[in-house]
């Protein structure tokens, strides 16, 4: 993947994950909708203006929007992994066993 491509991806997870619609987002960083699709498909970089909207947005900072786990090494993301479940409360830590639990 491009660094295009990983930061439209990042962008998208971080919308998807707070519900918030890819118009909306757009609206909320004052980004016209169609330079928002390209941004998340990894058509178009954006500007550093329109990083820092897209990041107030999001309540992300712009450093958010590179980190990108995914290519760290296996060690280092399963510490992460420990880590983040240790963190978790009762009903989360059963959600998750559940998921975990078809990974087979």
């Amino acid at each position: 993947m491009s660094t295009k491509e990983l930061l439209g991806a990042k962008i998208r997870y971080l919308r998807k994950s707070k519900k918030i619609a890819q118009e909306k987002l757009s609206e909320m960083a004052d980004i016209s909708p169609r330079q928002m699709v390209r941004i998340e498909m990894g058509q178009s970089f954006p500007t550093v203006e329109n990083l820092e909207k897209i990041a107030l947005a999001l309540g992300v900072s712009i450093q958010t929007l590179f980190e990108n786990d995914y290519y760290d090494s296996e060690q280092n993301l399963k510490l992460k992994l420990i880590e983040k479940i240790q963190n978790l409360d009762a009903k989360n830590t059963k959600f998750l066993y559940i998921v975990a639990s078809h990974l087979d």
